[in-house]
């Protein structure tokens, strides 16, 4: 384990954020070392048993490593539910506007600021957002949920984009959906 990445992942993964496997870096993205020395074979067992004996459970989702607090999976936590809630907007909005959500995934796409700010004037995404707790601007939000914690970034082009932490939650939360969704109908149907 290298002490100097160890701390740096320690102050990024207790704050809420996550270490993604690309990091963006004048205007291109790059390997990210902290997310080497995470994925180590060497090194993971030993952050596997450092984060659990602080109560924590260092998780890999996609390409990305986040803590989950031991004992919590099953409770959808407030800054899981804002986190949700922004890139269920997102999604939408994009959809909407009308746009392929792929310029969410794509490094080299992005959304730009004026597609952002049709977003977030949008009634209904408003209410979203004060349900869960959102009360800032829509472009606030998103630097204080989705930016700070590193799951979407400005590319070179200053758009937005997800990260590939953002990305594997957002394919989650689209595979949680369908799981739902089948569960719903099947118990629905008749014999």
């Amino acid at each position: 384990m290298d002490i100097g990445a160890s701390q740096r992942i320690y102050q990024e993964l207790i704050n809420g954020g996550v270490i993604n496997k690309k990091t963006p870096a004048d205007g291109h993205l790059v390997d990210n070392p902290l997310y080497d020395e995470l994925a180590s074979s060497d090194n993971r067992p030993h952050y596997d048993l450092l984060y659990r004996c602080i109560g924590y459970e260092l998780k890999e989702l996609g390409e990305c490593f986040f803590l989950n607090e031991i004992g919590k999976n099953e409770i959808l936590s407030d800054a899981a539910m804002k986190i949700q809630a922004i890139l269920v907007i997102l999604v939408r909005g994009t959809t909407q506007i009308p746009l392929l959500t792929s310029i969410l995934t794509e490094y080299t796409a992005g959304l730009g600021k004026e597609h952002l700010e049709r977003i977030g004037e949008n009634e209904e995404y408003q209410h979203i957002m004060r349900a869960v707790g959102l009360r800032n601007s829509f472009a606030k939000e998103l630097e204080n949920v989705l930016i700070a914690r590193k799951l979407a970034h400005w590319n070179g082009k200053e758009r937005l984009v997800l990260s590939s932490g953002g990305i594997a939650l957002l394919d989650h939360l689209h595979l949680q959906m369908e799981i739902e969704s089948s569960e719903a109908s099947v118990s629905g149907a008749s014999i």
